[in-house]
């Protein structure tokens, strides 16, 4: 006669699958220290990069379609028009060159630190006008530009330095993407959700590994500094610019 053991053990092999799968998905939600959080002369700041020296920020507002730089105490230095409605995401290509997105239009921008546009390219996007275009990053070694599509559908665009489409993924770890910033220590991405309140931390095919709960209402732009002790987030509500200390 057959022991019994010898039926049971599928399911015992089958139970343990399903557990540690469980335990997988069931990743711990990380905090971040808190450090400051300041009113800034921006309205509905809804995109963020450092400048290239780190001595000041680039903001954008999709009220006004203005692009502002601000310094580290929170003033404004100065500020330009950007033709075209809806302006959501900003990053810094090099010392002279910015990138825009623009979510109506699904349009990508890239000026001049001045304000004169030199190239203005349409992404290929369906969807309703309200959920384009939400965030844009740079990866200044590879030339590589990293978009985001609010929702319906979530996706993570890659782009090469003359905005020619290379890929789309798409992102099913939150209920929409409001933000992003390319971290060029770990070669990974820092994706942010303003309706999950969630910052995510991904690979650069947009899948977390990573994630960190946040107590901010719409947040919108996101970026750290070189040295990743310090993580930056505007609201688009607040009118505001969050600090957090990075360990």
């Amino acid at each position: 006669m057959i022991p019994k053991i010898t039926f049971l053990a599928p399911f015992f092999i089958l139970a343990l699958i399903i557990g540690c799968n469980l335990d997988k998905e069931a990743d711990p939600v990380k905090t971040l220290q808190f450090s400051v959080a300041e009113e800034i002369p921006v309205p509905e700041p809804s995109g963020l990069d450092l400048t290239y020296n780190e001595t000041g920020f680039w903001i954008v507002s999709d009220e006004n379609s203005t692009i502002y730089l601000i310094n580290s105490w929170g003033r404004e230095v100065k500020s330009f028009k950007v033709y075209g409605d809806d302006l959501e995401g900003i990053t810094v290509i090099d010392e002279e060159r910015l990138a825009v997105v623009l979510e109506r239009t699904r349009e990508v921008l890239i000026i001049d630190t001045s304000g004169m546009e030199l190239k203005r390219v349409k992404i290929d996007l369906t969807g309703e006008l309200n959920f384009g275009l939400e965030g844009i990053t740079y990866d200044p070694e590879e030339k590589r530009f990293y978009l985001l599509n609010e929702k319906k559908p979530r996706l993570l665009l890659t782009l090469n330095e003359n905005l020619d489409e290379l890929r789309r993924d798409t992102l099913n770890f939150s209920k929409d993407v409001s933000g992003i910033y390319f971290d060029a220590a770990g070669k990974i991405l820092w994706i942010l959700s303003d309706e999950s309140q969630m910052i995510f931390k991904t690979d650069l095919l947009g899948k977390p590994f990573d994630k960190f709960k946040i107590k901010i209402s719409q947040p919108e732009g996101i970026t750290l500094n070189r040295t990743r002790t310090r993580l930056y987030i505007v609201s688009d509500n607040t009118n505001s610019l969050y600090v957090y200390k990075l360990e």
